[in-house]
């Protein structure tokens, strides 16, 4: 697990290591974070949004009963869990630093294939993510506006035993002898959860985050096998003519491109 305070120079390449990583207070300084804060949320409060309630099922509410669940001594269960930035409020993801944003390759598609990858998520204490593998077997960060969130993840091997990966794709059983590892999420804190890794997420109190998935040098290796796996051609075609055209690039560059 790395743990770490990390100078703008080296956010990129911490948010791409092969580890999970907690980045503390890493997003302090990032614009969105301020924009998570409820007077700036308050200011949509009226915005419909589709939550799930306690047992799961989507409900669509005013964005205020979320923003009072988050702050609920008795919290009913709501959880913005599944809202895209893009639905919400689009100018959201430009407070992203442009470094961050850049982490995904896939941005560079065209809108008809590009992969809509940035939620919002809100929620009161005791809601929370099941364990899962992330999308398409791709990397993910999380900065926390507010609250604070317990992580639990598993190594891509166990997620495979746990058939939250294909067979073969997580690597040995027990993936590489790592433990399970957990940590605390504060404030303008930024997890990174690699490709592969399985994960559940509780929150402690009400929390407000941002989240986006990526894929890009760091991990296209695993989501290759991931697609080859599941014999999935198409997917496996775009990423090669992805990486084909960020290689170029790095060539015209020298490496400086985007990871």
């Amino acid at each position: 697990m790395l743990t770490t305070s990390t100078p703008d120079g080296t956010l990129t390449a911490a948010m791409c290591a092969d580890r999970p990583a907690v980045l503390r207070g890493a997003g302090r300084d990032w614009p969105v974070y301020a924009a998570l804060g409820d007077a700036r949320l308050r200011e949509l409060e009226d915005r419909p949004v589709v939550a799930e309630d306690a047992g799961g099922r989507p409900v669509t509410v005013a964005l205020r009963e979320i923003l009072d669940e988050s702050r609920a001594e008795r919290p009913r269960g709501l959880y913005l869990r599944d809202q895209l930035v893009s639905e919400f409020e689009p100018s959201l993801w430009n407070l992203v630093p442009r470094e961050v944003r850049r982490l995904n390759w896939l941005l560079a598609l065209p809108g008809d294939v590009r992969p809509d990858w940035a939620w919002l998520m809100i929620g009161g204490a005791g809601t929370g993510s099941p364990l899962h593998v992330d999308t398409m077997a791709s990397s993910a960060w999380n900065l926390l506006g507010s609250g604070r969130k317990r992580w639990t993840f598993h190594p891509p091997g166990r997620a495979e035993e746990l058939r939250l990966l294909p067979p073969g794709c997580g690597g040995p059983p027990g993936g590489d002898g790592t433990d399970v590892l957990t940590l605390v999420q504060e404030p303008g804190d930024v997890v990174v959860t690699p490709s592969g890794w399985a994960h559940e997420v509780h929150n402690l109190t009400g929390t407000v985050s941002v989240t986006a998935n990526f894929v890009n040098r760091s991990n296209v290796g695993f989501v290759r096998r991931y697609f080859e796996v599941l014999e999935d051609r198409a997917n496996l075609d775009l990423l090669t003519a992805v990486g084909t055209t960020f290689d170029r690039l790095d060539d015209v560059t020298g490496g400086s491109g985007a990871r």
